[in-house]
């Protein structure tokens, strides 16, 4: 059962066909929200939620009393975020609720201290590598989980705790650390203990802040984020570029990578590396007649296509309700009509548009299974039209493109014989000439 302030659903009932031979949808080493609470697998990691609510209560200079009851007060907001009518949000009462939240929303903030150091005091006891240390790729694929989240609320009244709401981009570089997974030829940081913070990182404590927090793109704009996946999918995405979000009957892209390059269209990797910056140009004389399809490149492994497939269902969720949706849904949808055969994929790696930790037939059938069921949005149908426009007005400029792209090894070898028959016979007539 939803209501308008549903923001965190269960994954099947989003997308019920995308449920691949990856474990994409339920988390392997922490419970974050109700949906996976009290998992016996997941139980391991509960020691080191309370470690995380010790340690923010010392920090803050609060009672664990005090800050349970200061989420407490958030109680009918937190439930009317979930599905009210899951049985694993009617079975706890809202001290439970209150309790839950307030050991996730202290993990999660944790976890954030040791990607990206910003409020754990140097005078705390030397810290043992811990659970968390050991799992710390594990914990970073299941915070970003749809089905796995708690309500941004409960983040941001902890680090008003912390007077963290007016420190310089905590949020917005701990979004940048996470999204180096999905950077070509880098990869997100499992160290094992935090880096050593600076004199200028956040110290005050004490009763919570008032302020806004400028780091992360959505409070920048005013609007609040829903929890940790949205933020992080907005921040992936980049500016959305239009202002309405209605949906067209999809046009066919009609082209494979190679069939592109054939056409004298490069591919090239956009320097943003934001899933929602795709574009294509057609370029004039005397640039020449090329077209150029530009898109963000992607190291696609188990972690990234998890929070991938997590992040498109997160769009299907939210519908046509916000400008320029679908923007992953949009990306995938195109790469996967950029590939056709193992081929393709390797001209894409090639060009630096894929790193993939899987073969060239994994990284194919992953991109083509999830395509079908996705929507997609104005990004994707402006690429395509364009490219649709490049092929009427450049259509004699395309033929000639592909025949020299298809023969140009005959037609190199054909100059290298007549420019060898030549030298001969310039030699032959060099030596028939009469000596003076």
């Amino acid at each position: 059962t939803r209501n308008s302030s549903t923001t965190i659903v269960r994954f099947s009932a989003i997308l019920p066909s995308v449920q691949s031979h990856l474990n994409i949808t339920t988390p392997t080493a922490v419970a974050i929200g109700p949906y996976h609470h009290g998992l016996p697998r997941l139980s391991r990691m509960e020691a080191a939620k309370n470690s995380a609510v010790a340690d923010f209560c010392r920090v803050a200079g609060q009672t664990r009393e005090v800050v349970r009851g200061r989420i407490g007060e958030l109680a009918e907001t937190i439930r009317n975020c979930y599905d009210i009518g899951d049985e694993k949000l009617t079975s706890i009462d809202d001290g439970e609720l209150s309790e839950m939240m307030m050991l996730d929303g202290c993990f999660l903030l944790k976890f954030m201290d040791k990607v990206v150091p910003m409020w754990l005091r140097d005078d705390l006891p030397v810290a043992r590598e811990d659970l968390v240390d050991t799992r710390m790729s594990a914990i970073a694929r299941d915070i970003l989980l749809l089905e796995n989240q708690i309500p941004w609320v409960v983040p941001k009244v902890l680090m008003e705790y912390l007077g963290m709401l007016d420190s310089n981009n905590i949020v917005g570089d701990f979004l940048d650390r996470m999204a180096t997974a999905f950077h070509v030829g880098n990869r997100i940081s499992t160290q094992t203990s935090p880096a050593p913070r600076g004199p200028e990182s956040p110290r005050r404590t004490g009763e919570p802040a008032r302020g806004g927090h400028e780091g992360a793109r959505a409070s920048e704009e005013g609007n609040e984020p829903h929890h940790f996946l949205d933020l992080f999918h907005r921040h992936q995405v980049g500016e959305a570029r239009i202002q309405g979000a209605c949906l067209y009957v999809l046009p066919s892209l009609g082209s494979s990578a190679v069939e592109l390059a054939e056409m004298g269209v490069k591919l090239t990797a956009i320097k943003t590396k934001k899933f929602g910056d795709m574009e294509m140009k057609k370029h004039r004389w005397p640039l020449g007649l090329f077209g150029e399809l530009s898109l963000a490149p992607v190291a696609l492994n188990e972690l990234t296509a998890c929070w991938l497939i997590n992040m498109v269902a997160y769009e299907a969720f939210l519908g046509a309700t916000q400008a320029d949706n679908f923007a992953v849904s949009s990306y995938i949808f195109l790469v996967a009509h950029l590939i056709n055969r193992e081929e393709d994929v390797r001209d894409l790696r090639a060009r630096g548009i894929i790193s993939s930790a899987m073969s060239d037939g994994e990284t194919l059938h992953f991109f083509k299974s999830a395509a079908p069921s996705l929507r997609i949005g104005d990004r994707y149908i402006q690429i395509s039209k364009r490219i649709h426009e490049y092929k009427q007005e450049r259509w004699i400029w395309i033929a000639i493109h592909r025949f020299l792209y298809d023969n140009i090894k005959v037609i190199v070898a054909v100059v290298s014989v007549v420019g060898v028959l030549a030298g001969l016979f310039k030699t032959m007539l060099s030596l028939r000439q009469p000596q003076r």
